[in-house]
């Protein structure tokens, strides 16, 4: 690797995260079409490295978020307890059947959570309706305050949808090497989590769930050091950024964002699929 790769892999690696971590996603889904189409990698070594990268981006936005308490840390630990099986499943389903079937699959879901997140609209209810909802659908009653005094209180409706959730994330990262906060922040938005505290709270869950994808493809001796490094370096530095951004962009903003790029990386998904 030349100097001007080397250059390109750290300012790649920036300039990816710093939108990536606003809106608490990896940034996976341009990593590794990056490195197959522009390094020309093997795509073993492209989905491997990736994750290292990704790992960079969510443990820097996972320190940063934190500092502004905006990490529920136990919605986080709840969406992450299928995760494991999940990265194992996806990755064994890559040896039984075509792996871009299965990417098209997973496509179909992201690309219907991203439309159902599109067209969702805030409700402003009482305070006696909210009461009766959380009676009536046994919803999760969570608030955060963050270091701003900013006040964040919600109600997780079924919650049984953030264990599919957590299960799918982790099949995301299994056959795709995406990492998986596509679909958790999506369906933590449909389940009612403000947008700030889904996207800090995603950022920590995918930590968790990269690093197991991270030990799979390193005892498979899928990673290189050497472009796995310098990506990572650029990811750290432009998730604090983008992280810090995020406190200046309305909650509303973000979800419209995430939805846009959920619908972009679901076609990713379908294309794949039907090349």
């Amino acid at each position: 690797m030349d100097a001007t790769q080397s250059l390109m892999l750290l300012v790649a690696g920036f300039a990816i995260a710093v939108p990536s971590s606003m809106i608490g996603v990896g940034g996976g889904f341009l990593i590794v079409p990056l490195l197959i189409l522009v390094f020309q990698l093997p795509a073993q070594n492209a989905v491997a490295i990736s994750l290292v990268a990704i790992w960079g981006t969510t443990l820097s936005a996972t320190v940063a978020y934190t500092r502004q308490r905006r990490v529920d840390f136990m919605l986080a630990l709840f969406y992450d307890i299928f995760d494991l099986p999940g990265v194992v499943i996806g990755a064994y389903l890559t040896t039984l059947l075509p792996s871009n079937l299965l990417a098209g699959i997973v496509g179909i879901f992201i690309l219907l959570i991203s439309m159902l997140l599109l067209t969702r609209k805030e409700t402003s209810v009482s305070s006696k309706t909210m009461e009766r909802i959380e009676i009536e659908s046994k919803t999760w009653k969570r608030s955060r305050i963050d270091s701003s005094g900013r006040l964040f209180e919600y109600n997780l409706r079924r919650p049984s949808l953030a264990l599919v959730s957590s299960f799918l994330s982790g099949l995301v990262v299994g056959l795709a090497g995406l990492g998986g906060g596509i679909v958790d922040t999506t369906t933590m938005l449909l389940l009612g989590v403000p947008p700030h505290v889904a996207v800090a709270s995603s950022e920590f869950a995918m930590a968790l769930t990269n690093g197991t994808g991270i030990i799979s493809h390193g005892l498979l001796n899928n990673i290189l050091i050497d472009y796995a490094l310098l990506l990572t370096a650029g990811t750290i530095m432009g998730a604090q950024v983008g992280s810090s951004l995020a406190k200046r962009v309305r909650g509303e903003t973000l979800r419209k964002v995430l939805s846009i790029l959920a619908s972009l990386v679901g076609l990713r998904l379908i294309l794949l699929a039907l090349i």
